[in-house]
């Protein structure tokens, strides 16, 4: 089995570390390039999931580069891709798709190239077990994936499959959760890290004297999200 989920952006770093080390005490974020999963453990996927978006993206942009005329080797599996591949970013192919997609010669080389030469080897930064965690050796661990084309914005990526081998049990991430063909998981970071950043970024403009930021309130709403209320001067 093989479970990488993303679909969330990070355009604050710093917030970002500091949500590790405040609420994440037996994790950390370090610089790193490499972050494991199941493909760096076994050099491909299972197959049980389409690839991210992200992932989606980086695949093609190669087979543009060995020159590979993906539009019509697409329309020859009986998939028709978007004539702006980067709508892909929102309306990614489906697993029925990749299955069509992956009977192309040209389509399985660069989903394995993708498999085992890219994915878990284009972070930037990784959120892993600190050193002295027993579970070090065996969790996965989060990457934070500079995005293709948009210069400072990452996202998280990350296997989730058994937890993410515990990684995601520990406190201040958030266990995963399927509703439906919907994943999610690291809901507790996500949402701590989203209002950290906009909480840096009001900060910001108050200190730039921006009119339009004088203060603002947090309040907890009782289904657990959190309202962010900005005051003019």
């Amino acid at each position: 089995m093989s479970h990488l989920e993303s679909g969330f952006c990070v355009t604050d770093v710093e917030a970002l570390a500091q949500i590790v080390k405040e609420n994440c005490p037996t994790l950390e974020l370090v610089k790193q390039s490499t972050y494991r999963t199941w493909a760096t453990d076994h050099g491909t996927l299972a197959g049980d999931y389409p690839l991210p978006a992200i992932y989606q993206l980086k695949m093609l942009g190669w087979m543009v580069t060995q020159n590979y005329k993906v539009f019509d080797l697409a329309q020859e599996a009986g998939v028709l891709l978007p004539k702006e591949l980067r709508k892909l970013e929102t309306e990614p192919w489906t697993l029925e798709m990749q299955h069509k997609l992956l009977k192309v010669p040209e389509f399985r080389q660069a989903y394995q190239h993708i498999c085992s030469k890219v994915i878990g080897n284009d972070a930037e930064f990784v959120i892993k077990p600190k050193a002295d965690q027993p579970e070090v050796g065996y969790a996965y661990q989060i990457g934070v994936v500079p995005h293709p084309w948009r210069a400072g914005e990452y996202q998280l990526m990350c296997d989730f499959y058994a937890q993410g081998k515990g990684l995601l049990l520990a406190k201040g991430v958030g266990q995963h959760k399927a509703v439906g063909e919907t994943n999610s998981w690291g809901g507790e970071l996500k949402q701590a890290y989203a209002v950290r950043a906009a909480e840096r970024a009001i900060v910001t403009q108050m200190r730039a004297g921006n009119p339009e930021y004088g203060g603002y309130k947090k309040t907890t709403l009782p289904d657990g999200r959190i309202k962010l209320e900005v005051f003019p001067r």
